[in-house]
């Protein structure tokens, strides 16, 4: 399958803050955040509609936001209008010379901090993809700069159904329904989440992740030149164990 870098931002542009609003510590992510960064500038990889980088822009922070989707970017320029936060079109995996060619004089190397919120690094769905990305942000981070990624940890494998079709958990007054695709073997699920309009019309919302285990994680990292410094549970310093379910893993360049 082609990757489309653009496919889930345009996918779920116009209903993820009314979806997802709930799923998230913002509060806690971004205070964790403007603790890390100092003054900035802070490069956000995937910014979808803003909900990290505007609070962070309002604190003071320079904040540049990278999203492959124009229609996520779109939503953030609505919510933003001051442009407080820098929007830049371009791939996760291949922005450095869209940086180094934007005219607005962007900074294109000596960041203190990048991050990655929320499963996005998952939607590069190939190790080429995934590897990429962490080059070209070891790339732009300063000598000791920092890279943080918050994602799920994945359960046994052999616990995920090939094939599995249930209702979405979303928040949503039409009925969703989510069918998905497990290949085990290239760490794969491709989802669709299947949209019942209120006129009686369906709407599919395509999308897929490539996940990682956090070891797995930190050997990608490792070979782009970042080095695992800290990995809690959540954004608040809650202690990692074998039985988390997500993690917020910090990586410094070396």
């Amino acid at each position: 399958m082609v990757h489309d870098p653009a496919g889930y931002g345009d996918a779920f542009a116009d209903v993820y803050d009314d979806w997802y609003a709930d799923f998230f510590d913002t509060p806690g992510a971004v205070l964790a955040l403007a603790n890390l960064s100092g003054p900035g500038p802070v490069l956000e990889l995937g910014v979808g509609t803003g909900r990290l980088a505007i609070p962070l822009a309002e604190s003071g922070i320079t904040v540049i936001g990278i999203d492959a989707s124009a229609a996520m970017l779109e939503r953030l320029r609505t919510k933003d209008p001051s442009t407080t936060v820098a929007g830049v079109l371009a791939d996760m995996a291949a922005f450095g010379e869209i940086l180094r060619s934007d005219p607005r004089g962007l900074p294109t190397e000596g960041y203190p901090l990048a991050f990655c919120a929320f499963n996005t690094f998952f939607n590069l769905d190939s190790e080429d993809l995934q590897s990429a990305c962490l080059f070209e942000t070891a790339a732009v981070l300063s000598p000791g700069g920092r890279l943080v990624i918050e994602a799920f940890v994945p359960t046994d494998p052999d616990s995920v159904p090939d094939r599995a079709f249930a209702a979405a958990r979303v928040e949503s007054e039409r009925e969703v329904i989510t069918s998905t695709e497990h290949d085990a073997d290239s760490q794969t699920i491709r989802g669709r989440h299947i949209e019942k309009l209120a006129d009686g019309h369906v709407h599919i919302r395509p999308w897929s992740v490539r996940y990682l285990s956090p070891s797995q994680l930190d050997q990608l990292a490792a070979n782009a030149g970042l080095e695992l410094e800290t990995r809690h549970e959540d954004w608040r310093g809650l202690a990692f164990t074998e039985l988390s379910q997500r993690h917020v893993s910090v990586y410094r360049r070396r």
